[in-house]
């Protein structure tokens, strides 16, 4: 059945194509991997935008040279917000001009503490983080290994697994998505976010501050 969507359409992300020049700067083992000048001379070679160039750079192992971001409780809340709406990770990383690992991290260790509905682990958020096609995803759920609901949120219709759901899939299907999907070994991506989700989803998140104590819980509505 088709969703009729009165949202206007997205314009098709641009592609980047990068000059040899460029490519052979981010590959040189002699620049230092925490400068922001690669940056800038990436900017100068090509003309593209600051964030575009960064996220080639830190795709080649750079880092930013400022220290670790804080993340506030609103920035969570809009991750989350973000998420249960079907929005791309790569979206959400773009929009908080942060990398796709980063995002990962913060739906992991914050989608059970902010008292939400249980519903940010969309098809399109599944497929994302388990590096897998949103075909394979509700083919899981025509199998029944994963129990996936629907709900209209706005004019669309999303579907999504509940959060106790999606983390009994993990658990219960663990060496599954570790050794047989696709009929090899799974990619690096998705053993860690295995790891961090199944194994240390309580963890508290070190790079949100707190609100008063350690052991203050977030108040729903706040």
């Amino acid at each position: 059945m088709s969703v009729l969507r009165n949202t206007s359409p997205r314009s098709p992300r641009q592609r980047y194509v990068w000059p040899e020049k460029a490519l052979s700067l981010v590959r040189s083992t002699r620049t230092p991997k925490k400068d922001g000048a690669v940056v800038v001379k990436l900017q100068e070679i090509t003309r593209y935008p600051k964030k575009v160039c960064w996220r080639l750079a830190e795709r080649h192992g750079f880092r930013r040279p400022h220290f670790r971001r804080e993340w506030s409780r609103e920035d969570i809340e809009q991750i989350l917000k973000m998420c249960e709406s079907d929005r791309p990770v790569t979206e959400i990383a773009e929009y908080f001009d942060t990398t796709i690992k980063t995002i990962h991290q913060k739906i992991i260790k914050n989608g059970k503490k902010v008292g939400r509905n249980g519903s940010i682990y969309t098809v399109s958020l599944i497929s994302s983080v388990l590096r897998v096609t949103r075909p394979i995803v509700r083919q899981w759920a025509a199998e029944s290994k994963l129990e996936l609901k629907s709900e209209l949120r706005g004019s669309i219709t999303v579907e999504f697994a509940e959060d106790g759901e999606f983390e009994r899939f993990c658990r219960k299907n663990h060496n599954y998505l570790i050794y047989e999907v696709g009929g090899r070994i799974a990619p690096r991506e998705r053993i860690q976010f295995l790891k961090e989700f199944v194994m240390a989803a309580e963890m508290p998140d070190d790079h949100t501050p707190a609100a008063t104590s350690a052991s203050a819980k977030p108040t729903p509505g706040r």
